[in-house]
């Protein structure tokens, strides 16, 4: 996508780095810092903003505007998951954690797996801007999701 924005392929070849390495180093620790001071519902709520607001912002943006969007996206994404970790232990049970460690790591393993098959043949089928916009979309399906989790996060606040 950022060829096709005329970035030159230098550049081009460092959008997955400058997503992944950088934004997903600060966005690590940043999340957790932001999930200390807004809970886990709220800062899971506002990563999943940020991340479909950053990935359609990358949509409309010229191409070295669309570039430097890309760190903060990778907070916003790869920072999520540290929330998630945490939230696994607080939830279940401690004798049935390992299980539960062991699920949520294979299916987030699965899935980086099967999301990049699937949004690569969705997007030779309808191209890539409408597939990117499908998934921009799709992050924000996990809003009520997160919502529905709140009794449950709550509970186990105050049973702790």
């Amino acid at each position: 996508m950022m060829l096709a924005k005329g970035l030159p392929e230098g550049w081009a070849l460092q959008a997955i780095p400058a997503l992944l390495m950088i934004g997903g180093m600060v966005g690590k620790l940043a999340c957790g810092d932001l999930e200390e001071r807004l809970g886990v519902i709220r800062t899971v709520i506002v990563t999943e903003v940020a991340t479909a607001g950053g990935i359609l912002l990358i949509l409309v943006l010229p191409n070295i505007a669309a570039f430097a969007v890309l760190p903060l996206l990778g907070i916003a994404l790869n920072g999520t998951s540290s929330v998630l970790y945490g939230t696994v232990g607080d939830l279940v049970e401690r004798d049935r954690q390992s299980r539960a460690f062991g699920l949520f790591y294979t299916v987030g393993t699965v899935s980086s797996i099967a999301a990049p098959l699937a949004y690569g043949m969705l997007g030779d089928w309808i191209g890539i801007e409408t597939t990117v916009a499908i998934a921009a979309g799709l992050v924000l399906l996990t809003l009520p999701f997160t919502l529905a989790s709140r009794p449950a996060v709550s509970w186990r606040a105050t049973a702790t």
